[in-house]
């Protein structure tokens, strides 16, 4: 019967160890991503190197206008500066509070089985030994590696969770079980369970391998769940004493939290005390360099900026410990130089920092396009065009693309190339065009809105959303709201909560089936008993794929001119039931279950099973509540990206077309000292070069010019020409 306790330990994931806390969102709609990606900040944004960036943040308000209408592209604050007019909402969404205090592992579900099995003599009763723990760890890992957290955590909790494990709890084979369990858990979102089984790692030597492992994910969680305080006051375990990379990590986690408080003095200090050791140096040091820059000390900030991005200043370890992730921030480091030279108006400083940027960075399209902007203002436009003709020919999408394209065209001006710009913006304005109007108009219409998201969030092509818009169009308005970072954070959540939502179908048809078999222990039913797809969960699936289609059909019904009411009303009724099936399906109980329940003489196992039930769907049904609230969420984000793609958008247009009227000017201007020149007997170079021969030969012919010499003989009729 061991195979019944392992299924119960195993659905204790879905159920005994599921918290409706992992399952909502916490915060507000841009929470902070794992410290790793560093990657994503700029000297004068808001966001921190561990947080999502959005293109949209990148560009200058519209109160900055009437300055653009003087030069192209950003100013000199718009490589960094997000304006108010185009900065992003932040839609709170009810989460419970945080928890503090001792954090709960919830065993006592698995307890609870324990002590039920025991009454049935079904629990296991051989002792453990450490080469046993020793002999279950590798093919624990092998899970965790290949992506089977959810079996890993099984395995893990059936033997965690037993008192036969008391023993080797505080051996390396019992510290290292309950290192795996707190970071499985923790990456897979149950936080406070996390915490639970990290903290009694959190014993003994510092300098041990699991206790320094446990101390380094509580920091990535804490990074990653947004409740900096909750995990600063779990990781005050670690004493003074610990090694300094560790203390470090820690320090770094405090500045994050000062400075999320608004108390930069306090942050700085922080920051200060990140040891090179610390794979949080570099990050530590440029988060000081922008709050120096946010406070007005220019000076100080390009000083720390200096410390990462000069390798004779950086610390000889701090690579080293820093991995790929220094590397990154480096990148950052220099476009911070270039950006702090640029609000100084030392152009030719700039230009060396964005050259410093390498070839193989992800941040190189970012610095060719703010080189090009500064040695535009420093009127080098020959270097100006040669940078942005580099841009070009990478030939990928970047966030300055259509930035790109105006300060392209400015520079065709300034070099007096009047209509190959007038042909630029031409083209800027017949692609983007459209794409301002259609964001414009669908942002005012709550339902187009909601087909566009649905579209989206099925990865089918938004073309048939039926908008109401060009095809193309209604393509790049979905690319860009997938790339918008907002929007990319409700959507990742919403993803999560599927996934949860299905892990508890999942869990109920576990339950389900636990009961069956004790109440039949002996019958023996193979597994495809019943019709293929018959179980609950397949026929959920079924009815999902039927709403879809149904939904679709709508679409298309709404979309044609000739559908007929009756025949709208009439899907719209199908779609209400299916829905209503659905619901009733995720959680219906087997008959077989029923049945098994009633049957079993074994009151306490049965009402474990029918208590755990109860709370998975109950769960199931608070989750699917929240649920709603984030795809409401994400819906709101998505308005909000389409009205900041539309100011953006509106302010570019009005730039390219006040170009278009420089373009004529330019080329009035141009004809008028053409003509004076002519006036004064000078002739421009085009038509002294139109005078030559050369000029008009083919490809396959060769040009002789004469010599000086005329045979008269040679040829009749040239008797007497002299």
């Amino acid at each position: 019967m061991r195979r019944v306790s392992r299924l119960i330990s195993c659905l204790a994931l879905g159920a005994a160890l599921a918290s409706p806390a992992a399952a909502q969102p916490k915060g507000k709609a841009k929470p902070a991503a794992p410290a790793a990606k560093a990657d994503d900040k700029k000297p004068a944004d808001d966001k921190k190197p561990d947080a999502p960036e959005k293109a949209d943040d990148k560009k200058a308000a519209d109160t900055a206008e009437k300055a653009d209408n003087k030069k192209p592209a950003a100013d000199k604050k718009a490589a960094g500066e997000a304006g108010a007019a185009e900065a992003p909402i932040e839609a709170p969404v009810d989460a419970p509070p945080p928890s503090s205090g001792k954090p709960d592992t919830r065993a006592d579900g698995m307890k609870a089985y324990q002590k039920a099995l025991e009454k049935r003599k079904l629990s296991a009763t051989a002792p453990l030994s450490a080469q046993r723990l020793r002999d279950e760890l590798p093919p624990i890992e092998e899970k965790i590696a290949n992506g089977r957290r959810d079996e890993a955590i099984g395995d893990l909790v059936y033997f965690v969770e037993q008192p036969r494990f008391e023993p080797f709890a505080t051996g390396a084979e019992g510290r290292t079980m309950l290192f795996l369990l707190g970071d499985a858990l923790g990456r897979a979102g149950a936080y406070e369970p996390a915490r639970g089984y990290l903290l009694r790692v959190l014993t003994g030597d510092t300098k041990d391998t699991n206790y320094r492992r446990a101390a380094r994910t509580l920091v990535e969680l804490a990074l990653e769940s947004d409740q900096l305080d909750v995990f600063l006051e779990d990781l005050k375990k670690v004493p003074t004493s610990a090694p300094e990379e560790l203390r470090g990590d820690i320090a770094y986690l405090k500045g994050r939290s000062l400075e999320r408080k608004k108390d930069r003095a306090g942050a700085l200090v922080a920051y200060a005390a990140v040891s090179p050791k610390s794979r949080f140096w570099a990050q530590a040091t440029y988060l000081s360099g922008l709050i120096e820059v946010e406070r007005g000390q220019l000076k100080k900030g390009e000083n720390l900026f200096c410390k990462v991005a000069d390798p004779k200043r950086t610390p000889k370890k701090a690579p080293l410990f820093g991995g790929s992730d220094f590397f990154r921030v480096r990148d950052l480091a220099r476009l911070g130089l270039g950006r702090v030279a640029h609000e100084q108006y030392r152009f030719d400083d700039a230009r060396y920092y964005y050259y410093l940027v390498p070839r193989d960075s992800d941040r190189l399209p970012e610095s060719l396009y703010e080189a090009s902007t500064t040695r535009y203002e420093a009127k080098d436009y020959q270097g100006a065009r040669e940078l942005m003709n580099e841009l070009r020919v990478m030939k990928v999408n970047h966030p300055y693309e259509d930035e790109a394209w105006i300060l392209d065209a400015y520079i065709d001006m300034a070099t007096c190339k009047f209509f190959r710009a007038d042909a630029k913006l031409r083209e800027f304005l017949k692609r983007y065009d459209p794409v301002r109007d259609a964001a414009r108009r669908i942002s005012k219409d709550d339902t187009a809105v909601k087909r566009l998201v649905e579209t989206v969030r099925e990865g089918s092509d938004p073309a048939a959303a039926n908008l109401g818009i060009d095809a193309a169009v209604a393509r790049t308005l979905g690319a860009l709201m997938r790339i918008d970072a907002g929007y990319g954070t409700a959507s990742r959540r919403l993803g999560q909560l599927d996934v949860q939502l299905s892990g508890l179908r999942g869990a109920m048809s576990d339950l389900d089936e636990a009961a069956r078999k004790l109440a039949t222990p002996k019958e023996v039913r193979p597994q495809a008993a019943g019709a293929i797809g018959d179980s609950i969960p397949d026929k959920i699936e079924r009815i999902e794929a039927q709403i879809a289609e149904v939904r679709r059909l709508m679409r298309d019904a709404e979309r044609t001119s000739n559908a007929q009411k009756s025949q709208i009303d009439d899907l719209k009724k199908q779609l209400e039931a299916l829905e209503i099936r659905a619901r009733a399906g995720k959680t219906a109980v087997t008959p077989a279950a029923a049945a098994a329940m009633k049957a079993t003489t074994d009151i306490d196992l049965v009402a474990v099973i029918q208590k755990d039930r109860e709370r998975a769907v109950a769960m199931h049904q608070e989750a699917a509540k929240t649920r709603e609230k984030v795809e409401g969420q994400q819906i709101a984000l998505a308005k909000d990206a389409l009205v900041r793609l539309d100011r953006r958008l509106s302010r570019l247009l009005r730039r390219a077309r006040l170009g278009r009227i420089e373009t004529v000017l330019g080329e009035k201007r141009s004809l008028e000292v053409e003509i004076e020149a002519l006036s004064q007997g000078l002739l421009p170079q085009t038509i002294a070069d139109s005078l030559k021969a050369e000029r008009w030969l083919k490809a396959d012919e060769e040009y002789w010019p004469f010599d000086g010499e005329d045979w008269e003989d040679e040829y009749v009729g040239g008797e007497g020409l002299r």
